[in-house]
């Protein structure tokens, strides 16, 4: 296995979770800046890389040199990003602490 270090481009600031979430094979991050059960947050779902598996069995790590930020999202706190089966949806779901929390989907991911 390989491990490479990746910092999200946006949000930034203290309390910012660099990655979230994966889907398989292609990495689809989220990254969220949290300043307390309050807020304020901000988050933003990127493009971050690939995993593949060779013929041979071999997993092999590639991050972005530049990550394309996929879509921000003022106000909420993105945990995690899911892929559906056969479709470009993702799943985001959000905990807003003392806010709420939502799902909702976007157009993502690759069918």
């Amino acid at each position: 296995m390989t491990r490479r270090a990746y910092r999200a481009a946006y949000p930034a600031g203290d309390g910012t979770r660099h990655i979230s979430g994966t889907d398989s094979g292609r990495i689809i991050a989220s990254s969220a800046a949290d300043a307390g059960d309050d807020g304020p947050f901000d988050s933003a779902v990127s493009d971050a890389g690939r995993v593949n598996i060779s013929a041979a069995g071999r997993v092999r790590l590639t991050l972005a040199a530049s990550p394309s930020v996929l879509g921000t999202f003022p106000e909420y706190r993105i945990e995690a990003v899911g892929c559906l089966p056969g479709s470009t949806d993702a799943l985001l779901d959000t905990d807003d602490e003392n806010l709420g929390g939502y799902v909702r989907t976007m157009p993502f991911s690759e069918a």
